[in-house]
């Protein structure tokens, strides 16, 4: 009996392997078929698992983005693998037909970049050149770039005050504040005619985080010097009069012909 394997046909010798083959051609996959993505972040730890009955290690490597045209190890992108190598391999040990594997992408010797990724799971130690005749399974993993930053958000009542992040202006309300670091931040809000208004605020990495303040309108100040009282002089017909006062050269002729008058009558009586 023959058996399609990628392209190549084997010769089964007994029933026995003939159901091994079968079932490796069914089950043995990394969690998802190829034809589905799965998305993840740079830095996430992904599970992968599958079905390999009657080996007892499965063989791992990736290509993607930077890493080495054939594949790589799963915990090192610049470590090409070499068919017939094992150890240049990542190998997963089969218990019970089954394998796991804890793919930390966060701590993949080179670094990842971002962009789509093929895992492949062999039953043999061969690249991706190599694949013909030897069962194996591949998934597509789509990593995108960790979210490093946060925003804020930030309202006011009335709005149109002043914004003030760790004492830098940063605009009027209503505003945004995006790629901030991850961090404690002291925000200040202000409008004039208004009593001045702040917070505490904690912000983590892909949060967007939202601030509303009321202000209050700011009262009188004690302090503050009243307006002058003015004094309208009375009017006669519609016509300001200024206010009736003798001139002061007048009082002082009027003095000086009483005191002569009185003089002159000092002189007669004697």
């Amino acid at each position: 009996m023959l058996i399609e394997l990628t392209g190549d046909y084997v010769d089964l010798g007994s029933l026995k392997q003939q159901t091994i083959l079968l079932c490796l051609l069914l089950i043995l996959m990394t969690g998802h078929a190829s034809a589905e993505v799965r998305n993840g972040t740079i830095g996430e730890v992904i599970g992968l698992s599958g079905t390999a009955p009657g080996f007892d290690v499965v063989y791992l490597f990736m290509t993607g983005p930077g890493v080495p045209q054939y594949g790589s190890r799963m915990d090192s992108s610049v470590s090409p693998v070499v068919t017939g190598d094992p150890d240049s391999f990542t190998q997963v040990v089969v218990d019970g037909d089954l394998w796991n594997y804890s793919w930390q992408t966060g701590r993949v010797s080179g670094g990842l970049a971002p962009g789509l990724y093929t895992v492949y799971a062999s039953t043999a130690p061969v690249a991706a050149d190599a694949l013909s005749g030897i069962p194996y399974s591949e998934t597509d993993i789509f990593l995108s770039k960790p979210v490093t930053t946060g925003t804020f958000h930030i309202q006011s009542v009335p709005p149109g005050a002043q914004v003030e992040a760790n004492g830098k202006y940063s605009g009027n309300t209503p505003l945004d504040l995006p790629d901030l670091d991850p961090g404690t931040y002291l925000i200040n809000i202000s409008l004039q005619g208004y009593v001045p208004e702040n917070g505490v605020y904690d912000l983590s990495a892909g949060e967007t985080k939202q601030i509303s303040m009321e202000l209050k309108p700011a009262l009188p100040s004690a302090t503050d010097s009243p307006l002058p009282l003015t004094t309208i002089p009375e009017t006669i017909a519609g016509t300001a009069q200024p206010p009736t006062r003798a001139p002061l050269s007048s009082l002082i002729v009027i003095a000086s012909l009483v005191i002569g008058l009185g003089m002159m009558i000092g002189l007669i009586q004697k």
